[in-house]
């Protein structure tokens, strides 16, 4: 295995659709006011901003040299730090506990529900407004994350989601010649094409370490009108006649026998390099094996194909979550504030988003870069049609601390784990979930 595939130990992916259990407790307890008065990182003049290490290098560099190209044009000494989410989230935690917290810091969908509560954001609200009249607004999805009771606690800058990727090289040896539009058409494509022992037609992992399939299997419990809860964001609806058939179209899928063997023990690193390796023909995943191919196999890149998560009986849904986001942290330091708040409107200028967003993979946050001629490749423009009409988690609600805490028990992928390998009845998993995410959400309630 190449040294230069995606390490997915750490993933972003895995992060931000399970946030810290533990540590969203912890951050409520230790609530900073907003008009606390923190010390800074580091002294006058010296910006400490914490940024994540993601799928494309290209664009993490590109970034960095700007924020450099700011901070010379200003006199300002900036200290970048480049972590992976995970290494971030904690870093964020350390520094509440010991209130010494960066001047700026990256966030995903599970950082800026974690951390929101602890008031360490300062209120964007404005720069929102100025962003979104420049860039003709931002995507719903968007908006939706960073806005809690009617303000924006931080500015949105890219939107991920999560596509079916296909190799179109043997669906062609098959004469498969579309992509598959529901649940049905993909198996029954896989079951069609996959020629074991060489290569076989799925690769969503069974195994609690690979998180990417709990994304999977959520889009598919959707599709069948399933949720985990109900609109209000706080109601569970486990419980329920479609989670039940989910779980029994879960089973079915398995026993036609596209998976591989050895994916009950899969972790997310094993679907990119399953795919890449030619050993599955659909994976169901954010765009890093795109970008690996695109740096170290660019001659398999006219053989990966991407499309739209398939539609079960009752819709079609695809994921959509914040990548990438900014938040400026309440130091209690005005003039730090104001440089930060600076630094975010030369992110946000014409130039430097459309330059960043053509070397990163992941959709705009905002609207006015839909004419760039980078969405003409397929492979590009089903993140830009996954931002425009993508789903939150908490589905049919919004994210919730609860829901990221029951989120790091991977709860749908637990279930069909449950059915799968361990046998169960649905009722049997669908219980257990109940009697684990109860307690959680009484816990929120009384908060």
């Amino acid at each position: 295995m190449s040294d230069l595939r995606p390490v997915q130990s750490v993933t972003r992916r895995a992060l931000l659709r399970s946030t810290a259990v533990a540590l969203g407790a912890s951050v409520l307890a230790v609530s900073i006011p907003a008009c606390s008065s923190i010390p800074l990182v580091g002294r006058k003049k010296k910006m400490q901003i914490w940024t994540d290490a993601t799928f494309a290098p290209p664009s993490d560099d590109y970034q960095t040299k700007e924020i450099q190209s700011w901070a010379a044009t200003k006199g300002v000494e900036v200290e970048i730090t480049r972590s992976p989410g995970g290494d971030n989230q904690k870093k964020l935690q350390a520094a509440i506990e010991a209130k010494r917290l960066p001047d700026v810091a990256q966030v995903d969908t599970g950082r800026f529900t974690q951390f929101q509560p602890a008031h360490i954001f300062v209120d964007v609200s404005d720069l929102f407004r100025e962003f979104s009249q420049q860039w003709n607004g931002f995507y719903k999805p968007a908006e939706q994350i960073v806005t809690v009771d009617g303000k924006q606690w931080a500015l949105p800058y890219s939107i991920d989601t999560s596509l079916i990727l296909s190799r179109l090289d043997f669906l062609k040896k098959a004469n498969i010649t579309t992509l598959p539009r529901t649940w049905d058409e993909l198996f029954s494509s896989a079951k069609e094409a996959m020629r074991p022992p060489d290569y076989y037609g799925t690769g969503f992992q069974l195994n609690k370490a690979g998180t990417d399939a709990e994304n999977t299997f959520r889009m598919m419990m959707y599709g069948f009108g399933a949720t985990l809860v109900k609109e209000d964001s706080r109601t569970l609806n486990i419980r329920t006649p479609e989670m039940e058939a989910f779980l029994e179209y879960a089973l079915k899928t398995w026993q036609l026998g596209t998976y591989p063997p050895g994916v009950t023990g899969w972790d997310n690193n094993s679907n990119n390099t399953a795919l890449q390796d030619g050993k599955v023909i659909y994976i169901h995943n954010p765009a890093s094996p795109l970008v690996w191919a695109r740096t170290n196999r660019p001659e398999l890149l006219p053989n990966l194909g991407v499309s739209a998560t398939p539609a079960g009986p009752k819709g079609q849904f695809n994921s959509a979550y914040l990548r990438d986001g900014f938040a400026i942290l309440n130091t209690g330091d005005d003039a730090q504030i104001q440089l930060s708040r600076d630094l975010l409107r030369h992110l946000y200028s014409k130039d430097v988003y459309t330059k960043w967003i053509e070397l990163a993979f992941p959709a705009p946050a905002v609207r006015g870069l839909e004419d760039l001629e980078i969405w003409k490749n397929p492979q590009r423009g089903g993140f830009l049609e996954a931002a425009k009409t993508g789903i939150l988690d908490g589905y049919p609600g919004r994210p919730t601390p609860a829901l990221a805490e029951l989120g790091n028990q991977v709860p749908v992928l637990g279930m069909v784990i449950r059915v799968i390998v361990d046998k169960w009845t649905p009722k049997q998993a669908i219980d257990e979930l109940v009697k684990i995410a109860e307690p959680i959400y009484a816990k929120y309630d009384k908060k």
